[in-house]
């Protein structure tokens, strides 16, 4: 049960770094000063991180014995 839980957890934390994939590759055609958005993206992917270690840990640890 809880193994499903992080991973559902894990799922809705890489959220941010696909939304972020997404500007920076809609963002690529744009010329100028991006401002604070890439610090923007580094803490999405750093979110994103958090997720795919999550699901990581959720896929590799073992049941308890019962």
């Amino acid at each position: 049960m809880l193994r499903a839980l992080a991973i559902i957890l894990g799922v809705v934390l890489l959220l941010p770094g696909a939304c972020s994939l997404g500007f920076i590759v809609m963002s690529l055609g744009e010329s100028g000063s991006q401002g604070p958005l890439p610090l923007l993206w580094l803490i999405c992917f750093a979110i994103s991180f958090g997720g795919v270690m999550l699901i990581r840990n959720a896929l590799r640890r073992r049941d308890p014995p019962t």
